[in-house]
């Protein structure tokens, strides 16, 4: 994947709601990072929360029921998404890092992974990724509708 395809990911799953920008090619925090198969911006901060929600924050640029950023992510800058390709992916998803929710949608495949050793959520975004790929996750697309 270039490298121009992997800031239109970003563009399309961090930048929006960001408190930094909304495009890597303005923003003066974006900061590229490439951990072994994905890739994020390290400078992304969410910003966006609903009123009278007690949810927290959320990424405007993930779908309903991936879009939640955990607590311990508020005001961090920790990653919360890894963006992948399909071709670049390869799994990661074993009895220490559990894929608990997945929904495929426009093309990918949101994957809500767990890592119960160091209690920690993130989210996964494969670029051409399918449910095949998780066969043990819960799939959000049966009950997206039913989830605030």
């Amino acid at each position: 994947m270039s490298d121009e395809h992997k800031k239109k990911l970003i563009r399309e799953f961090q930048c929006p709601g960001c408190v930094c920008g909304v495009n890597p090619d303005d923003c003066e925090n974006f900061k590229f990072e490439q951990v072994g198969n994905w890739h994020h911006c390290e400078g992304h901060v969410p910003g966006t929360s609903f009123l009278f929600v007690r949810s927290g924050l959320i990424c405007l640029g993930l779908p309903k029921g991936f879009c939640r950023v955990n607590r311990r992510h508020e005001g961090s800058t920790e990653s919360y998404i890894r963006l992948h390709s399909k071709e670049e992916f390869s799994s990661h998803w074993d009895r220490c890092n559990v894929a608990v929710w997945a929904m495929e949608k426009d093309g990918f495949l949101f994957v809500r992974t767990f890592m119960p050793r160091v209690d920690l959520t993130v989210v996964d975004v494969i670029e051409g990724g399918t449910l095949d790929m998780v066969p043990g996750a819960i799939n959000v697309g049966e009950f997206v509708a039913e989830i605030d």
